[in-house]
């Protein structure tokens, strides 16, 4: 017994004895199991905030953490959810500090991968969403480089890139992103994922112009979502699809779908997105006459602000809105009241966005009562205030409304430069034709005051046809009301007509100021003089003016035809027919009866398929029908009635503007073919077209990078350029000068190595005179030197560390601070950075601020070497015979294909520059006619390719990296075979790290300016 108790003591002890590895697995193991209940509850907090209700997700998750202390994996995905919960909210620093933690590796060492990339992204976004977008971009790429090419998680990444680079407002570069996450999820079959890069697909879309498209990818983002219960991304999906029918001037689906959004938006915690879907939806309302309706969504929307923040972003602009539509209505000691609010609340704040609306409502609220000289003032300070945040409709809105104000002051001269500027920013796009049919009621204006009545009819008209087009009641009762006074001294009875519509659309809108005016003028009219002859040559030249001049679309220049018609005969009903499916006719714009007999006249037209059928629907209808047949366009049919009414004042001739219609109407057919054939022409024109003359780019590597200059052409986001030296950094840079909104100011290159230490500040940033010994005069320095334009720091690695946090502050805050001046100053200049050093590197050896990297970072252009895009040589040899050939006056210079070939295989350490010196110096030193052959290259070319005989070369020593050195003995002099020496060890130190200066500089013994004398004095290749 007392044996088998020992043993069993002794078994105790040894099983007391424990096994590290295994406790570790067991641990690992029990850490990674969560509990049921717990995951439960975080999968429902995960429903919760798919849901919006993200105040009750948050309220579970403080207790969910509480619970998950010691549960890494659970504790992670709650603070991941926590961080997301936040950023809904708006609550975007509390967002980052719930995750920041986990941006350290160690502290997701005991994660699993997919659970590591998660929170890394998440991490991003919130430093996305701080505004933090370098940084946010960096984080991104590195975790892009650390998955494989394919899987879920590449998604998310590339979701979350699209997100950031269109809060930067890069939006050609953030639909690429959405494109590779659509790709991605399409692979795993991730609902949300699909969903989510369709939404970032439309609203990229949306912001490019391309509004027919993103309704597309915004509708098919909504049939993914489907049953799910994503209730607040179905309300953004529905409010961004409104915004959409919004800028297609399509009021009333734009209604539907706002209210639809709102529907899903106010089942969720965030009123702030609802206040703006009410704000919006009063926006459509209004402009389709529904004034009442608008005024309930307003005020709505005013409650929800109020609810969310007394503080909250958008309330200046519900505020906005609230004081044009009584205005409209007539109450102006009331919308004087809204407005001064919301100009109070925009200042505080610092929108400027939203300051330059008020100011703009603000000066049609002075011309509705008569200040001229306050209208004038205040739309100024809108012009300002838009071009300071180059928003090209503020702008055009300011303008026009400078415009108005200037006639209203009597200075004609003025309000016509302002038209004319204008002109010049309206484009044919859907969303300039508001303000084309405000233009040219100014217009018309502008030509009553010059006593022209039939130039204004004219202008009134179009702006007529043009806010019919976009079932603009208010505006369009407007224009009628002017074109009546224009009519007036010569046309009573179409005078009377004009106005007569005006008062009842503004009776029933409730425009009570606009009335009194419209029923004023009828009044007058009525005890009116007789009426003036109007001439038969002017009014032929003003309707050909004018219908040729509608071509923005098809659909207005029919629109204007048939005001045309109407206005200027006696025909009672004017319509005009186009073609439609299944041999149907379509209405597209009916004068004189309304849209239910309109359709039936068209049902009735479309079954007529003999000419007797015709004749007898014309005697029947008392209609004349006339066929517009142009000729490479739809056709399109006019039936007027009574048809001996078609008949123009003096006996004017139809027919030509019928010419002038169907000339249009072929204008219309191609640019709508252009347009729709143009992002597939510009893609097939990259690869062959070169960016700068010299720039290269046949292979599909440079094919890529000249496609990624051509996206961010309309930007002015920082760009940083990579690649070995001699590659072209500089002239990617110049390239991207060239296409951008820049173009025509100053390209500043600075070579961040070309000064001594001490003195790159200055040169950067300037000084004043005295400010250091030395100073004998100002230096603008050559940031101030760029201003407007573009600076290119080229070698910006190099920079010193203590000059880097000045350009630092510079990138985030746009001023610098020169030496000696007391206060900074703003300065507005595109900065392209360049480099051909490792950057990343560099920073963790703490030579590179790594926050100064992020900013420079968020568009990276890799200049792939020569040696990966040979087949690009041959071209460019050409090219550099010709360019040469030219310059030193040589004619018939050809190069052997044994030549090329050996060119072909070179390594070429100094790349395209190395290549072009080498093309350069042989058609320097030859005669006209000359073929060039192997041997009238470099011999350090001939020396690399050819084999030398045994005993005429001897082992002189090793160089750099233990490659052996050789140099000829036979016929050679202790100099010339030293030199050779030099050579060969330069040309090796720079092949070994490929053209990179400092590098080779370093490991040769030398600085860089040493290198680059020797580089000089042996006419190789010099860095760039």
């Amino acid at each position: 017994m007392g044996v088998d108790r020992l043993s069993e003591g002794k078994k105790t002890r040894d099983d007391a004895v424990i096994n590290l590895d295994h406790a570790r697995v067991r641990l690992r193991s029990r850490a990674a199991e969560v509990p049921t209940s717990l995951a439960r509850n975080l999968q429902d907090i995960c429903e919760l905030l798919d849901k919006g209700l993200t105040n009750q997700a948050r309220s579970r998750l403080a207790t969910l953490l509480t619970q998950a202390r010691n549960q890494p994996v659970l504790l992670a995905q709650a603070r991941c959810a926590l961080s997301t919960a936040l950023n809904m909210l708006g609550q975007f620093r509390d967002s980052l500090a719930a995750v920041a933690m986990y941006e350290a590796p160690e502290a997701r060492a005991k994660l699993d991968p997919a659970l590591s990339t998660k929170l890394r992204v998440q991490i991003a976004l919130a430093y996305n969403y701080n505004g933090d977008h370098p940084k946010a971009i960096a984080l991104l790429k590195a975790t892009l480089r650390e998955l494989p090419e394919e899987g879920p998680e590449v998604g998310s990444v590339y979701t979350a890139l699209g997100q950031v680079y269109r809060r930067i407002a890069e939006y050609n570069i953030a639909r690429d992103y959405s494109q590779r996450a659509l790709e991605s999820y399409r692979q795993t079959g991730d609902w949300r994922g699909l969903a989510e890069a369709y939404f970032g697909l439309g609203l990229a879309d949306v912001h490019e112009g391309l509004y027919e498209n993103s309704l597309k990818n915004l509708e098919q983002a909504a049939q993914l979502v489907g049953d799910h219960p994503a209730t607040f991304l179905l309300g953004r999906i529905y409010i961004n699809m409104a915004g959409a029918c919004s800028l297609l001037k399509r009021p009333l689906d734009g209604i539907a779908y706002i209210e639809k959004g709102i529907s899903y938006l106010e089942r969720t915690d965030h009123k702030a997105s609802a206040a703006d879907g009410y704000n919006n939806l009063a926006v459509n309302l209004i402009s389709i006459g529904q004034w009442d309706r608008g005024q309930e969504a307003l005020e709505r929307a005013l409650s929800l602000a109020t609810e969310v923040n007394e503080n909250y972003v958008q309330t200046p602009q519900i505020l906005d809105s609230l004081g044009e539509l009584r205005m409209l209505r007539g109450d102006l000691a009331e919308a004087k009241s809204y407005l001064d609010r919301a100009l109070t609340l925009a200042s505080e704040r610092g929108n400027k966005w939203n300051e330059g609306q008020v100011l703009r409502t603000f000066s049609r609220y002075y011309l509705a009562t008569s200040q001229a000289a306050d209208a004038l003032t205040t739309a100024k300070n809108a012009l300002e205030l838009a071009n300071k945040i180059g928003d090209r409709q503020a702008i055009c809105e300011s303008r026009l409304l400078l415009a108005e104000a200037f006639l209203e002051c009597h200075e004609t001269a003025e309000c016509s430069a302002n038209l004319q500027g204008l002109a010049e920013l309206i484009t044919d796009s859907p969303a300039d034709l508001l303000v084309a049919g405000e233009a040219q009621r100014v217009s018309g204006l502008l030509e009553m005051t010059r006593s022209d009545a039939d130039s204004a009819a004219q202008h009134f008209g179009r702006s007529v046809s043009i806010f019919d087009l976009l079932g603009d009641r208010y505006r369009a009762a407007r224009a009628h009301y002017e074109l009546g006074r224009a009519y007036g001294s010569g046309q009573p009875e179409r005078a009377a007509e004009q106005l007569a519509l005006a008062a009842n659309t503004f009776r029933e809108l409730g425009a009570r100021l606009d009335l009194e005016k419209a029923e004023t003028a009828a009044q007058a009219l009525e005890h009116g003089g007789a009426p003036v002859k109007q001439t038969t040559s002017a009014l032929s030249q003003l309707l050909t003016i004018r219908l040729a001049e509608a071509v923005a679309s098809r659909a207005l220049l029919l629109r204007e035809l048939a005001a045309v018609i109407h206005q200027e005969t006696n025909a009672r009903r004017v319509v005009i027919l186009e073609p439609a499916e299944e041999e149907r006719q379509h209405v597209v714009v009916a004068h004189g009866c309304d849209s239910k007999e309109a359709a039936g006249l068209a049902d009735e037209f479309a079954s007529l398929e003999t000419d007797g059928g015709r004749e007898r629907f014309t005697k029947k209808r008392d209609t004349a029908i006339i066929t517009l047949r142009p000729s490479d366009a739809l056709p399109a049919t006019l039936l007027v009635s009574p048809k001996e009414k078609l008949q123009l004042p003096g006996g004017l001739a139809l027919d030509p503007l019928l010419r002038v219609v169907e000339l249009g109407m072929d204008v219309c057919a191609l640019r709508s073919r252009s347009q729709s054939g143009h992002r597939a022409q510009e893609a097939n024109s990259l690869g062959g077209s070169s960016l700068m003359p010299g720039f290269i780019h046949s292979s599909p590597a440079m094919t890529r990078l000249v496609e990624e200059v051509h996206k961010i052409r309309s930007s002015d986001v920082t760009v940083l350029v990579t690649g070995e030296s001699g590659t072209g950094k500089e002239l990617v840079a110049r390239a991207i000068h060239v296409l951008s909104t820049r173009r025509d100011k100053v390209f500043v290159p600075f070579n961040c190595t070309a000064v001594p230490k001490e003195l790159t500040e200055g040169y950067l940033f300037g000084y004043r005179r005295g400010a250091f010994t030395g100073a004998i005069k100002d230096s603008d320095g050559v940031i101030r030197t760029a201003a407007g334009g573009t600076l290119f720091l080229d070698e910006i690695g190099d920079l010193p560390i203590d000059v880097q946090p000045k350009l630092l502050r510079f990138l985030q805050e746009g001023e610098i601070q020169p030496l000696g001046e007391q206060r900074p100053m703003k300065v507005d200049v595109r900065i392209i950075a360049a480099t051909n050093t490792d950057l990343e590197e560099m920073v963790t050896q703490s030579r590179f601020r790594e926050d100064l990297y992020y900013r420079l970072n968020i568009i990276r252009l890799r200049v792939p070497p020569l040696r990966e895009r040979r087949s690009e040589i041959p071209t460019i040899v050409n090219y550099y015979l010709n360019h040469y050939s030219a310059k030193f006056g040589r004619r018939d210079i050809q190069m052997t294909p044994q030549a090329v070939d050996l060119l072909m295989v070179g390594d070429w350490p100094g790349n395209v520059r190395q290549l072009c010196n080498e093309v350069q110096r042989i058609v320097a030193r030859t005669e006209d006619g000359t073929l060039i052959t192997p041997e009238l290259l470099s011999p350090e070319l001939r020396l690399m390719k050819t084999v030398s005989a045994p005993g005429t070369v001897t082992p002189i020593g090793t160089a750099a990296g233990g490659a052996s050195v050789t140099v000829p003995l036979q016929n050679t002099t202790l100099a010339e075979a030293l030199s050779e020496v030099e050579r060969k060890m330069i040309a090796e130190a720079l092949r070994k790290h490929r053209g990179n200066i400092s590098r080779a500089a370093r490991e040769l013994g030398l600085t860089r300016r040493g290198l680059y004398l020797k580089l000089d004095r042996y006419e190789m290749s010099a860095s760039a």
